[in-house]
């Protein structure tokens, strides 16, 4: 599946839309796909939504680009990603101060061969492994 960067900010991004399993119902969300965070980190407000008692996850302390720690509360969640439903940890924080949810890699990454096109602006999910000739 392929996604164009969204622009935000005035800067292209690899922003998605995601779907979480709440209590009751499937609620879409946008999120940053980032390979470089080992989890998915929503806002707080997120749980509320789905109806998520946020302390009763696990907690953890998550360091952040600034090299900062922020708390962070993990749960275990049905996620549909580029068409595929996982059961995936996902975590949410009070502190997430970057203005938007994070698709980090674990649970999710080793699910899909992804693509960052940075120069044509897309990511391309997909669950075929591909065998490169060089």
């Amino acid at each position: 599946m392929r996604y164009p960067y969204l622009e935000e900010k005035g800067r292209f991004s690899p922003i998605i839309a995601i779907r979480l399993k709440g209590k009751t119902e499937w609620v879409t969300f946008n999120a940053y796909v980032d390979s470089g965070a080992t989890y998915s980190i929503f806002r707080a407000e997120i749980a509320e939504i789905l109806g998520i008692e946020l302390e009763k996850g696990q907690r953890l302390y998550v360091t952040i680009g600034d090299g900062s720690l922020i708390t962070v509360y993990l749960h275990r969640l049905l996620i549909d990603v580029a068409g595929k439903v996982l059961d995936a940890v996902i975590g949410f924080s009070k502190q997430l101060g970057i203005g938007f949810n994070i698709l980090g890699r674990k649970d999710i990454f080793d699910n899909f061969n992804i693509i960052f096109n940075e120069k044509e602006r897309y990511l391309e999910f997909s669950d075929n492994w591909f065998l490169y000739t060089f």
